[in-house]
């Protein structure tokens, strides 16, 4: 009797320690669970370890480049701009129309005119098809205007308002249109100022914030100052032939400020001083967005200021170079 219960004793004893020992040793164990990771085979002697997307807190600005239907711009300039045209518009092509607002506008004021817009967003596209007689859902420079029908000359009338920005080239797109349209067309450009008190303000303080709307849109790869802009027009074929400026309202209380004082003059932004020695110094500072007037212009009809834009070096840079 005594002899059973030692050897069940033992028995239970060496199960005892088997088990602990497996547990220790990871032997004989089974899978512990977790919340963040598991294991599971996979081909071979290796593991793969699953663990949860990371997703962000916060519906940050940025998040809008990964959606598929993109931005969808609406309103649209001044209804005043179509003052700096040159003549009445005949066939007029609104690049980067977005869902038509501007396009509408236009064929209010000239009910004769045909309209045609170019939007690379779809959703857009089928929106604008309906306030004008046609879309193009692509590119410009992938247009074939043969197959759709339009001779180089055809067109006299180009609209381009807070497009040249979004573009990776908007010199090649400026080269498009100037190999498109009639001798004596004219182009309605718009492009924001980077050479804005507002933005330098927010530079030196240490931000460059990229929003869903305005001089740093999230979607903009392109920044001009209105120097730059007249080097783009003159290079690639165009004259200005007229100019506007539009101010947001602390620029414009800027402007309003020093405007009458003496140059050279000092304006005071956060902490800083900027030294404008013009008036035009000035009215660049406090100017959100250069709105142009242009036409086709040939070198030799140039003047000798405006071949300049075109021959003359660029300015050096202080900015780092290799």
């Amino acid at each position: 009797m005594l002899g059973a219960l030692t050897k069940q004793l033992f028995q239970g004893l060496r199960r005892y320690i088997s088990f602990h020992t497996g547990r220790i040793f990871g032997r004989n164990s089974a899978p512990r669970p977790s919340s963040t990771k598991h294991l599971e085979p996979a081909s071979g002697s290796r593991t793969v370890i699953h663990q949860p997307i990371y997703r962000p807190r916060l519906p940050f600005d940025w998040l809008m480049l990964s959606e598929p239907s993109g931005q969808l711009y609406a309103g649209g300039p001044s209804d005043a701009v179509l003052d700096l045209l040159i003549h009445e518009p005949k066939f007029v092509l609104d690049v980067g129309c977005s869902i038509g607002d501007f396009s509408a506008v236009i064929k209010t004021r000239f009910p004769q005119s045909r309209v045609w817009g170019i939007e690379p967003n779809k959703h857009a596209a089928d929106i604008a098809s309906r306030r004008m007689e046609r879309v193009l859902c692509q590119a410009i420079e992938e247009v074939d205007w043969k197959q759709e029908g339009v001779q180089r000359g055809d067109i006299d009338t180009v609209v381009l308002f807070d497009v040249l920005e979004h573009i990776y080239d908007p010199w090649k797109t400026l080269l498009t249109l100037r190999n498109l349209v009639s001798p004596t067309a004219q182009l309605l450009v718009s492009i924001p100022n980077v050479r804005n008190a507002p933005l330098i303000q927010d530079l030196i303080s240490g931000h460059w914030r990229y929003t869903k709307a305005g001089l740093l849109d999230i979607t903009h790869i392109r920044f001009f100052t209105r120097q730059d802009m007249y080097r783009m027009f003159y290079q690639t074929g165009f004259r200005v032939a007229a100019i506007h400026s539009t101010r947001c309202p602390l620029s414009a209380e800027i402007l309003q400020k020093h405007i009458n004082g003496r140059f050279p003059q000092q304006v005071k932004l956060d902490g800083v001083f900027i030294t404008v020695h013009t008036a035009q110094d000035l009215s660049d500072i406090c100017t959100l967005q250069h709105v142009f007037a242009l036409q086709p212009a040939e070198y030799e009809d140039l003047s000798s200021d405006e071949r300049a834009w075109i021959d003359a070096p660029h300015p050096p840079t202080v900015a780092y170079a290799p």
